[in-house]
């Protein structure tokens, strides 16, 4: 059994490492007479596109409407993040939201499950719902669950 073992993880050890890196053999004579190896590896780049997605401000969904986020709350923001040391940035802009545009629901009637596949297919998109309620700033997904309150500290 122990054999049988070692066998198997010697033949899946020496499959993955064969995937790893692509690597090119060229063998050259040289003046004495022995055979030499060069290696080279190649390595694909992938270009970073550093241009911003294009934001649709005419996009319509059911059941929402277009909202312009309140002055008071516009602008570059940082907030803590529970589970690390360092601050999440956040940008508010006039119709944006961390780069997601920004919607107020209108039909009350509106039922919203985000265990829909046809409301999934319908509400997908860079697009959130806000609303205004006691000085208070509420962000969520159409589907989601989960609020992001921002609330303003009077000093």
């Amino acid at each position: 059994m122990k054999k049988l073992f070692f066998t198997s993880t010697v033949l899946l050890t020496g499959l993955l490492l064969a995937g790893c890196a692509p690597v090119k053999h060229e063998a050259t004579h040289t003046e004495t007479g022995f055979q030499v190896e060069k290696h080279s590896t190649h390595f694909h780049t992938k270009k970073h596109n550093s241009v911003a997605p294009k934001i649709d401000l005419h996009k319509k969904y059911k059941g929402f409407a277009l909202t312009t986020v309140p002055e008071e709350y516009r602008g570059t923001w940082y907030r803590a993040d529970p589970y690390s040391k360092k601050a999440t940035k956040l940008v508010i802009t006039t119709h944006t939201f961390n780069g997601y545009l920004t919607y107020r629901k209108t039909d009350p009637n509106l039922k919203l499950d985000h265990n829909s596949e046809k409301q999934n297919k319908e509400y997908a998109g860079n697009a959130v719902m806000i609303s205004t309620d006691s000085g208070a700033l509420k962000e969520r997904g159409f589907l989601d669950t989960v609020a992001l309150i921002l609330k303003l500290l009077m000093v």
